[in-house]
């Protein structure tokens, strides 16, 4: 990514979860670069967020790492109230952290339904309801949740993932609606297929090199760093006027 840094976000605090591989990565990386300060939230992967978060620091961003599993409300609280004594607000949430494991219904176990929905639905719930006080007492905030288009076209072997993620999407659009009066935009993005670790997990290595030879546009398999320029649009006042949208990167 080019260092140079740009100030659309001078000022602004992120907190972006799952952000230390993938898109969360792209994205804590891309809102640093436009001027934000950033919070790193990761659950297992510390030395890549301890990365992260030096990439952030060499851009002169003020950047911390805070250890916290979505789908535990204490362990957001906690993530929250930490990120609030730090830097005195938080800006933007981007509720990027989540989870896929390839299996059919008929094979899944209960305990991988759960921790789909918790971690990918639930999550979304809890950091949105924990920021909510912070970005109404300071008078609006962006929230931004990234869904999938699975969650419209749905997924084979992947009933769990698409249920979150069209979760996600209601939630989204109802949210929207229930803050709109306090400044507070929300939205989401759903990348279609993206070369993230979780994208590669679920293929197999002759899976992955067949699709990565499809022309990216409009079919392919898109980077990470393609969602960054929409996310920086969706954090700004350019976008002041769109709220309770989902962004479509591929026809669901």
């Amino acid at each position: 990514m080019e260092n140079k840094i740009h100030v659309e976000l001078e000022g602004k605090v992120a907190l972006v979860t799952g952000s230390s591989r993938g898109l969360g990565r792209a994205m804590a990386l891309g809102l640093a670069a436009h001027g934000a300060d950033i919070v790193v939230n990761y659950h297992k992967h510390e030395d890549a967020a301890d990365q992260v978060k030096k990439n952030i620091e060499a851009m002169g961003r003020n950047v911390i790492q805070v250890k916290a599993d979505v789908s535990k409300k204490g362990e957001v609280t906690a993530m929250v109230a930490t990120a609030l004594d730090t830097f005195g607000k938080i800006d933007i949430l981007i509720n990027n952290a989540g989870i896929f494991q390839r299996v059919g219904v008929s094979d899944m176990s209960e305990d991988i339904w759960d921790q789909t929905i918790n971690t990918n639905l639930k999550g979304v719930f809890l950091c949105s309801q924990a920021v909510l006080k912070s970005m109404i007492a300071n008078n609006g905030g962006r929230i931004i949740n990234m869904t999938s288009g699975r969650g419209v076209a749905g997924q084979l072997k992947g009933a769990h993932y698409s249920a979150s993620k069209g979760g996600i999407i209601a939630f989204t659009k109802s949210l929207a609606l229930e803050v709109a009066s306090d400044g507070i935009n929300v939205n989401a993005i759903a990348p279609g297929a993206t070369d993230t670790d979780m994208w590669r997990d679920s293929k197999t290595p002759e899976e992955i090199e067949q699709k990565l030879k499809v022309p990216r546009i409009p079919s392919g398999i898109g980077s990470p760093e393609d969602l960054v320029g929409t996310a920086v649009y969706l954090s700004t006042e350019a976008s002041k006027f769109i709220t309770g949208q989902v962004i479509f990167f591929k026809t669901p």
